[in-house]
């Protein structure tokens, strides 16, 4: 059993932009709460959570990181994020398993791209945030600014629950303390700005706080919780990780403030499926049936495959039979382990609340459910929501062979990796890989490289698609005659274009057998073929109607493979008739940018015959453009927009729809496309 209680659990995510400092943070707290025995530093690669390969290698977080502590005799759980927006999705996908999402802020660089977008991501998933000012001893620091800075971006709700004092050399609590000396504002202000915004969650502290009586921590505590759930409080604390200012404070924060599992907002769980399905109440008690929520998956060297989970309710050992969602196969699980970074210590059990890992299950998923009741069968989470994956490779095997070993170590980082996507192309025939930008596919290249797989990459094809405008007809006769049995075949037809997404339609109106019934489907067949290749520029047609309406058999000669060519080639005939057209495919995009930078954004985009549809501006100097573009001009967004905003912009984009490319680019296209020389069978 475990020296500590449901109640006595916290779990915290560690997050923020790259360079906040979060991983030195960590690393300070495991020393300064005894959980390590060593001062641990990014620089020299002796990290706690840092200690893959490829972070050391680079000298920042790139994977997700599950630490512990104690202190105050409470358990502390640390999940440890990047900061990269290319790796955004690492940290969204850990959200369900804590209560808290503290947000680290450099006190010298202030609000940046992934503060803002892990902000909106944690108020969205519902989970109570508090953001940690780091580096606050640095120099030219304006910490009453950024306070401001901070509640014009995230609202009034964002308040210090303690100061600097001594130029950043500590800090003075100002949530149960009225005194002390601060570098800017004052104790007595904050505390009596962060009183009044917690008594509103308790209308008998309001009036006995209205009374003049000031309430201590027993009488603060619930409601201070209470308004975190609610968003209604977002506190503020003041570190200095490097220097260990405010560290033992922020310990002390986490356990005093800080929403235990029983006290925190639960994730989305609902159960049945489709129109069944409906909102699952789960109860933190470690006597009911198990429910636990894998949130990440990983290959470890020494051990195998490995799944972290969070236990929601019901209690987990390594004697426990459990199923994985609908399986209907109970599977041991052996060991469960707590980590401390890379080393796996086994537990005797994890309760409710708590975060721990299993290793050697093959048929283990992220987003699974595990529970050891068949009535939890169809029990799952609410999906999240990641940013799309629209930056794109294709990517090809050096050595020959190595196609089979490419394709089983990107389903591991697939399983891995929320926000990475793989897939061979039905159209271009090119295996091509999608991540969120340039830096997050390098960082999968090389960690192919790592397992000793090499590979050529260029741009991927776009998929554009071909489809008419008008309608028109085609005939075709096909006649072959080799000695002994010939083959014949003729078909009149005629197509006409569909609505944009309504597909291929085939329609069979012959009249008097001058078709015999069994060849129609060798038409279609024909038909279906030139679909697939097209005719403009070898891409798939779309969204047309073909209706046969006669022709003309033998009743010798006439074979499939004669009306199927002569579907073919009638079909062919038609659509050089129809005013072919390129489809390009148009994508949904929304740029944020200091304000500053808008009309530079919006010009760019519009050379790159984007649409500008709107502009949202947005407190702290920051606004969102949103546009419609083609994909084949912003497929490299991601380089151009660092520089035009010296890597202060971000972007996020989804497939819309398909659109006619204009008339000088589909020329170019056409001019480039080599059909392979067909002859008639």
């Amino acid at each position: 059993m475990p020296n500590y209680t449901t109640a006595d659990i916290r779990n915290v995510l560690i997050a923020g932009h790259g360079g906040s400092g979060k991983t030195t943070l960590v690393d300070a707290l495991l020393f300064a709460s005894g959980a390590v025995n060593r001062k641990a530093t990014v620089a020299d690669g002796s990290s706690f959570s840092d200690f893959e390969k490829e972070e050391k290698e680079h000298g920042h977080s790139i994977f997700s990181t599950l630490l512990h502590l104690d202190h105050q005799g409470k358990r502390i759980n640390l999940i440890d994020t990047p900061g990269s927006p290319d790796l955004i999705g690492q940290a969204v996908a850990c959200m369900p398993a804590v209560e808290t999402v503290a947000v680290v802020i450099n006190a010298q660089s202030g609000i940046e791209v992934v503060t803002r977008r892990l902000m909106e991501a944690a108020k969205e998933s519902n989970k109570c945030r508090a953001i940690i000012v780091n580096k606050i001893d640095m120099p030219e620091v304006h910490l009453e600014t950024l306070v401001q800075q901070i509640r014009d971006a995230f609202g009034n709700e964002c308040l210090p629950i303690n100061l600097p004092t001594s130029s950043g050399k500590s800090v003075a609590d100002c949530l149960l303390s009225t005194e002390g000396t601060a570098d800017f504002d004052t104790v007595r202000r904050c505390h009596a700005a962060i009183l009044d915004q917690i008594v509103e969650m308790d209308e008998n502290l309001m009036e006995k706080y209205l009374g003049g009586e000031e309430p201590d921590y027993t009488a603060l505590h619930a409601p201070f919780e209470k308004a975190m759930d609610e968003g209604h409080v977002v506190p503020i604390v003041f570190t200095d990780a490097k220097n260990g200012v405010g560290l033992k404070e922020l310990l002390d924060a986490i356990v005093l403030h800080f929403p235990s599992p029983i006290e925190g907002n639960m994730p989305n769980f609902l159960s049945g499926d489709g129109t069944e399905e409906k909102p699952f109440e789960v109860h933190e008690e470690s006597t009911r049936p198990l429910l636990a929520h894998v949130f990440k998956v990983t290959t470890d060297p020494f051990v195998g495959k490995l799944a972290l989970f969070r236990v929601h309710q019901g209690r987990i050992t390594g004697q426990s039979q459990v199923y994985i969602g609908h399986n209907k196969k109970p599977i041991k699980l052996g060991h469960v382990f707590h980590l401390q970074g890379k080393e796996h210590r086994e537990a005797t059990e994890i309760i409710t609340g708590d975060i721990g890992a299993v290793a050697k299950i093959d048929d283990i998923h992220t987003n699974d459910v595990l529970h050891d009741d068949h009535a939890l069968d169809s029990v799952h989470l609410k999906p999240l929501r990641f940013p799309t994956p629209m930056y794109g490779l294709a990517i090809s095997p050096k050595s020959r062979g190595d196609e089979q070993k490419i394709s089983g170590a990107l389903h591991k980082i697939v399983e891995e990796d929320p926000t990475f996507k793989t897939n061979v192309d039905r159209q271009t025939h090119e295996m091509v890989v999608y991540g969120l930008g340039e830096l997050h596919l390098r960082l999968v290249l090389e960690r192919l490289k790592n397992r000793g797989i090499e590979v050529d990459t260029k741009p991927p094809k776009i998929a554009y698609k071909e489809t008419i405008l008008l309608k028109a007809e085609g005939h075709h006769r096909h006649k072959k005659q080799t000695g002994g049995a010939g083959q014949f075949g003729e078909v009149y037809l005629r197509i006409e274009p569909k609505e944009r997404g309504e597909g291929f339609e085939f329609a069979d109106e012959i009249f008097g057998g001058t078709i015999p019934g069994q060849y129609v489907p060798a038409v279609e067949k024909g038909v279906r073929d030139l679909l697939d290749q097209g005719v403009l520029a070898g891409y798939p047609l779309q969204d047309v109607k073909v209706i046969v309406y006669d022709g003309k058999h033998h009743p010798v000669d006439s074979k499939e493979v004669a009306f199927r060519t002569a579907g073919k080639y009638a079909f062919k005939d038609a659509v050089l008739k129809a005013k072919p057209v390129l489809l390009e495919p148009i994508v949904n995009m929304e740029v944020t940018v200091p304000e500053a930078n808008v009309g530079s954004i919006t010009g760019d985009l519009s050379g790159k015959r984007g649409r500008i549809q709107g502009q949202d501006f947005l407190p702290g100097g920051m606004a969102v453009v949103k546009a419609q573009a083609p994909l084949s001009e912003v497929m490299q967004y991601q380089s151009q927009l660092k520089s035009v905003t010296g890597g202060q912009g971000s972007f996020v984009m989804e497939f819309s729809h398909y659109e006619p490319v204009p008339p000088h680019v589909q020329q170019q296209i056409v001019a480039q496309y080599k059909p392979r020389e067909e002859k008639e069978e």
